[in-house]
C-alpha cells in the first residue's frame, strides 16, 4: 500500500476510474452515476486511513469547474423558463426547500444529533454535492478535531435515500402525464430525430399567408423546407404563399405537424427531399466563435445563400430552427440549401470537429475567476457567522450571466457542448472522489453506530417528506407531468432523477426544459440554507 499512501493523485484517478465503472451499472433503468466515486472513496480510505491525504485543492477545483460549466449550459433556458412563466414555480419551490430545511432541524433535534449531522442529512436528502462544500468548509476545524460529526457521513447514508424517493417521485408524475403524440410512419428527412418529424403536405386551402406567417401557427413553432410547384422543387422561403396543388415540407413536433396538415390540406406519400437535383440538406456544426449567441434569423441565410436551417440539434434533442432562436457552440444545424453553396454555408458555420472540442481558454478562465471572486463575497448573518456563496455558488451565478451573454466582443463565454459534458464529468468525479476519499475513515467510524442508526432514520424521514411534497407541489402547480418529473430533478439537483425522467419520456424535451428552471435555485438555495443549519 506504500505506492498508495506516497501517490494520491494515483489513489484519487483508481477512484474515479471504479467510481466509472460502478456508476455505469443499472438496476431497472437506475445507477448511481458520479455518484459512485463517492463511495468507491469512501471504501478506499475506510480500509486504510492514510489514503486519505487527497490534496483539498483538487476536489475544489473540481467541484469549480462542475458548477460552472452547469450554469453554462443552464442559463438561456433558465432565462426562457422565467420568461415563459415559470416564476410562481421557482418561488414555491424556494419556499418548499427552505420548509424542508426546518424538518431537517426537527428531526435532529429528536435524534439529539449535532449541527455536522444536520448539515449532512440536509445536504445527502437534498442529493446536493455544493452544499456538503459549503458544510465542510463552514465546519473546518471542528471536524478535524472530532467536535462536530463529518457531514459526509450524513450525506453519504442520505444520498441514496434522495435519489430513490425523487425517483418515485417522478415515476408519479410521468405516470400522469399527457404523452406527446407518436408521428405516423412515412420517411422523414433523417433517421433518429426523437422529437421532431417531418411531412410532405398537399395544399387544399386558399388564401394562405406568406410561409414566413406560418412559423409560429397557432402557438406552434413549424418550419418549411422545400416546395414542389408545377413539377418544381424549390427552397421554401418566407415570402412564399402557398396555393392549391402545391406540395410543401413542413417540420415541428408530431403534433403540431398533424394539426397544420389538417388544415392546410392532406398529407402526401411524396418525399420532396429525395429530389436533389436542386436543393441538398446537411447536419452542419456550429464551431465558429463568433456565431455564440447569434440569432439564426441575423444570419440571413435565406438572402445570403438561398438556404435554410429546419432543425437544430442541441445535445441529444432536435429543435424546430426558430429565426429567435441564439445559437450555441456545438449546435448542429440541419440546412436545407442549393448542393453548389453548402460549402459556403458550411465555412460560415466553422462546421469543424476540432472546433468542438476546443475550449476558449481567455474566456473561460475569466468567467470562473469572476465566479470564484462572487463566491468570496461574504454576508453576516444574524447568528454572528457570516454567509458566502462559496465555490458552489459563485461560479454557477456567473456560468448562468455569462452562458447567456456568450460573447462579449473578443471573449468567448460561451463552450462547445462536447467540451462542456466532458469538463463538468470530470469535475464532478474529481470533487466526489476526492471527498470520499478523504472522509472514508470518520465514514467508516460512524457508520455502525448509533449515530449511523439515528441518520439512517432521519434520512428516510427526510426524502420521503421532499419526494411526497415537492412531488405534489410540482403537479399541482404545473399540469403537463412530463415538465413536472423534469422539475422534480431539477429542485433535487440530481442528475439520475433526469436521466431516468428522460428515458421514461423518450427523450421528450420538456423534461429538460423543467430540469433547467429549478436546477440553479436548488443549488444556490440549498447552499444558503445549509449555512444557516450549521
Amino acid at each position: 500500500m506504500g505506492l498508495l499512501e506516497d501517490n494520491p493523485l494515483l489513489v484519487l484517478f483508481l477512484v474515479v476510474g471504479l467510481g466509472g465503472a460502478l456508476g455505469r451499472v443499472r438496476i431497472r433503468g437506475v445507477g448511481l452515476g458520479p455518484a459512485a466515486a463517492l463511495f468507491v472513496g469512501l471504501a478506499f480510505s475506510a480500509v486504510d486511513a492514510d489514503l486519505a491525504n487527497v490534496p483539498a485543492i483538487v476536489p475544489t477545483l473540481g467541484l469549480g469547474l462542475f458548477i460552472y460549466t452547469v450554469g453554462l449550459a443552464s442559463g438561456p433556458s433558465f432565462i426562457a423558463g422565467f420568461r415563459g412563466g415559470g416564476v410562481r414555480i421557482v418561488v414555491a419551490s424556494g419556499l418548499l426547500l427552505v420548509a424542508i430545511a426546518g424538518v431537517v432541524v426537527a428531526v435532529i433535534a429528536v435524534l439529539g444529533l449535532d449541527e455536522g449531522a444536520r448539515a449532512g442529512l440536509y445536504a445527502g436528502s437534498q442529493t446536493n454535492t455544493p452544499a456538503l462544500q459549503a458544510s465542510i468548509t463552514a465546519l473546518g476545524d471542528r471536524i478535524a478535531t472530532g467536535e462536530v460529526t463529518d457531514p459526509v457521513v450524513g450525506y453519504s447514508i442520505a444520498y441514496p435515500f434522495g435519489v430513490v424517493a425523487m425517483i418515485t417521485a417522478a415515476g408519479w408524475s410521468l405516470r400522469r402525464a399527457s404523452r406527446r403524440p407518436v408521428a405516423e410512419g412515412g420517411m422523414s428527412d433523417e433517421a433518429g430525430d426523437s422529437l421532431t418529424t417531418s411531412w410532405t403536405v398537399e395544399v387544399t386551402r386558399e388564401d394562405l399567408p406568406a410561409l414566413g406567417d406560418l412559423r409560429h401557427w397557432e402557438g406552434e413553432r413549424l418550419a418549411f423546407s422545400r416546395v414542389e410547384r408545377d413539377g418544381e422543387v424549390d427552397l421554401a422561403t418566407n415570402d412564399l404563399r402557398l396555393r392549391p396543388g402545391d406540395l410543401c415540407t413542413v417540420i415541428g413536433s408530431a403534433a403540431a405537424v398533424a394539426h397544420f396538415t389538417a388544415w392546410v390540406g392532406h398529407r402526401s406519400e411524396r418525399h420532396l427531399a429525395l429530389d436533389r437535383n436542386k436543393l441538398d440538406f446537411r447536419r452542419i456544426s456550429v464551431s465558429n466563435r463568433e456565431l455564440a449567441g447569434v440569432r439564426v434569423a441575423d444570419l440571413d441565410l435565406e438572402g445570403r445563400f438561398g438556404a435554410t436551417a429546419t432543425r437544430i440539434r442541441r445535445g441529444d434533442v432536435d429543435l424546430v430552427a426558430d429565426g429567435d432562436m441564439l445559437l450555441r457552440l456545438g449546435d448542429r444545424l440541419r440546412v436545407v440549401g442549393p448542393a453548389d453553396r453548402m460549402g459556403e454555408v458550411s465555412k460560415l458555420f466553422g462546421d469543424s470537429e476540432r472546433g468542438l472540442g476546443e475550449v476558449d481558454a481567455m474566456g473561460f478562465a475569466l468567467g470562473l475567476a469572476i465566479g470564484l471572486a462572487i463566491g468570496a463575497i461574504t454576508v453576516p448573518i444574524p447568528s454572528g457567522g457570516e454567509l458566502a456563496l462559496g465555490i458552489g455558488g459563485g461560479p454557477l451565478i456567473a456560468g448562468l450571466v455569462l452562458g447567456t451573454v456568450s460573447r462579449t466582443g473578443p471573449i468567448t463565454w460561451q463552450i462547445p457542448h462536447a467540451a462542456n459534458l466532458a469538463l463538468r464529468q470530470l469535475g464532478i468525479l474529481m470533487f466526489l472522489g476526492g471527498v470520499g476519499v478523504n472522509s472514508g475513515a470518520t465514514f467508516a467510524d460512524s457508520v455502525g453506530t448509533g449515530t449511523g442508526a439515528k441518520l439512517a432514520i432521519g434520512a428516510l424521514v427526510v426524502t420521503a417528506v421532499t419526494a411526497a411534497s415537492a412531488g405534489l407541489l410540482l403537479r399541482w402547480l404545473n399540469p403537463d407531468g412530463v415538465e413536472a418529473a423534469g422539475q422534480l430533478s431539477g429542485f433535487q439537483t440530481q442528475p439520475a432523477v433526469l436521466a431516468f425522467a428522460m428515458e421514461r419520456a423518450q427523450g421528450d424535451e420538456r423534461v429538460d426544459q423543467g430540469y433547467a428552471l429549478l436546477f440553479p435555485l436548488g443549488i444556490i438555495v440549498k447552499l444558503i440554507l445549509v449555512q444557516f443549519l450549521i
